[in-house]
């Protein structure tokens, strides 16, 4: 049989309108009436068999903007990778990380992670496979329950977003702490109420404490009923994560500071976490992802997943990951709460509804962008 070998990766920059507004400690994802940037890749192989990935740069939390992600992808990683055979999703990651090298961390992770996402499409749909199957799951497991993201900053508007999120058919909740510190207790007190004694209650902080708040603020997340508490200090300050855990009253999480496998495994070597933040988008890709979940497996943690307000094509393949190793939920996979995608996927509402991300059997990821919409929404 011959081998099928990846022949073109076309890149298409966009710019979603924003339909919320956004913000957390390290800055915003978007002013409504604005625009998010977006970096969709379509790879096609030598049958013309194609697969679609997504970029979503986020320039307030990492260095990537829409201009880097798609200038990086064309002039470097797709040259790169043109040729290698389908399947070498390790060669795939030893060509990308050649052309654009390590240095304390991986590089350039949000445009990597476009390549991957749609080679691991692409490379499922040629297998006629499910991503999750493809993978080595089971199509038995097939739903994620969302977990929604809290913009308020008061109390009473916190208990009246929920109460709207919980009639959408949401059970569980994160909110973002440090960006209205004076309300933090307040805001934790009012969504574990209205949520419900069932909810996962997740504050995120977004690197936004310093130390003497993050210690203080541990106790009262704790008895407000916070389950866990995500990157409460600066990603490269591990000696105040240290400092912090001595003592901790409450479950702790890192997201910026754990951007490849190797990150998370010094994290979790020194037993400074109690989860892995699953994102797909900020670790370069489903591969490496992989490997992150097998060091989480490995030292015994449980998997938290979130994104970084990607479109449905990103949600749809990381609840398609996490259904690998048996997640169900909660997935901070909020992306639908602040872009408007309608255009893109006219089809959303058969995936994702009651608070749900509800997969099929279809071949691939089981989600592609409408090719008309994303020329209308191009940006270059």
């Amino acid at each position: 049989m011959k081998t099928r070998t990846i022949e073109r990766v076309d890149v298409f920059p966009t710019r979603l309108p924003v339909v919320k507004t956004f913000e957390f400690a390290s800055g915003s994802a978007g002013t409504a009436g604005g625009t998010a940037p977006h970096v969709f890749v379509r790879v096609t192989d030598s049958e013309g068999e194609i697969g679609w990935g997504e970029g979503r740069p986020h320039a307030a939390w990492s260095y990537e903007t829409l201009e880097s992600v798609t200038t990086t992808i064309r002039g470097y990683l797709a040259p790169a990778v043109v040729g290698l055979p389908l399947t070498d999703r390790w060669g795939l990651h030893r060509r990308m990380q050649q052309a654009i090298g390590r240095g304390p961390s991986t590089g350039q992770p949000v445009a990597k992670a476009a390549v991957d996402m749609a080679v691991h499409d692409l490379c499922a749909r040629a297998c006629e496979m499910s991503l999750r199957s493809y993978l080595g799951g089971s199509d038995d497991r097939h739903s994620v329950a969302l977990s929604y993201t809290v913009t308020a900053h008061d109390a009473e508007a916190a208990a009246h977003e929920v109460g709207e999120a919980r009639s959408a058919g949401y059970r569980h909740f994160n909110f973002k702490a440090a960006v209205a510190p004076a309300t933090d207790i307040a805001v934790a007190c009012a969504v574990r109420a209205a949520g419900g004694a069932d909810a996962f209650v997740w504050a995120d902080a977004n690197q936004g404490f310093q130390l003497p708040e993050a210690r203080r603020i541990l106790g009262e997340f704790a008895r407000a009923g916070v389950d866990v508490l995500e990157q409460p200090m600066s990603a490269d300050r591990l000696h105040l994560l240290r400092q912090l855990r001595q003592g901790a009253s409450l479950p702790l999480a890192v997201d910026e500071a754990s951007v490849g496998p190797a990150d998370f495994f010094a994290y979790a070597a020194e037993g400074l976490v109690d989860y892995l933040v699953v994102k797909v988008t900020r670790s370069g890709g489903i591969w490496p992802t992989l490997q992150q979940i097998a060091t989480a497996e490995a030292a015994g943690l449980p998997l938290l997943v979130s994104g970084l307000t990607d479109s449905l094509l990103t949600k749809a393949a990381v609840c398609q990951v996490a259904l690998v190793f048996g997640f169900e939920g909660p997935a901070a996979l909020n992306g639908s709460q602040f872009i408007d995608e309608s255009a893109l996927y006219p089809d959303k509402a058969r995936l994702e509804f009651d608070g749900v991300v509800h997969l099929g059997s279809a071949a691939g990821i089981g989600v592609a962008p409408d090719l008309a919409a994303l020329r209308e929404f191009g940006a270059g």
